[in-house]
């Protein structure tokens, strides 16, 4: 879990806002350094169809995003599940944390598209 919340992150602070990315960024060795993969080619990867890829792609982490705490034991497609507003809190804390004192106003400028 720690894993992908981790490589869901890093790529929302590299600009990779859409899960889909992931789907290219699951070979990204590097990445995989960031979230703290030791495998960073994912050739030792269990299942036969995840070798060569490190990390998760968009379907995981759509798992992760939309599974419910309340019914994911017995959901069998989102077994997955986030505390939504523990991750925003911890999101606006990190941001907070990186400023020696935290400023006043937040401009946040949201694109149309």
């Amino acid at each position: 879990m720690r894993d992908l919340v981790a490589q869901r992150v890093y790529g929302l602070a590299l600009g990779y806002e859409d899960l889909n990315d992931h789907d290219d960024l699951r070979k990204d060795s590097t990445l995989a350094l960031l979230v703290g993969k030791r495998d960073l080619t994912g050739e030792r990867r269990v299942r036969e169809q995840d070798r060569g890829n490190p990390l998760a792609a968009s379907s995981t982490l759509n798992r992760l995003e939309l599974g419910i705490p309340k019914s994911a034991i017995s959901d069998r497609y989102k077994r997955i599940a986030a505390d939504n507003e523990a991750m925003d809190r911890l999101l606006v804390d990190l941001f907070l944390e990186s400023y020696r004192k935290p400023p006043r106003k937040i401009w946040l400028d949201l694109d149309a598209t």
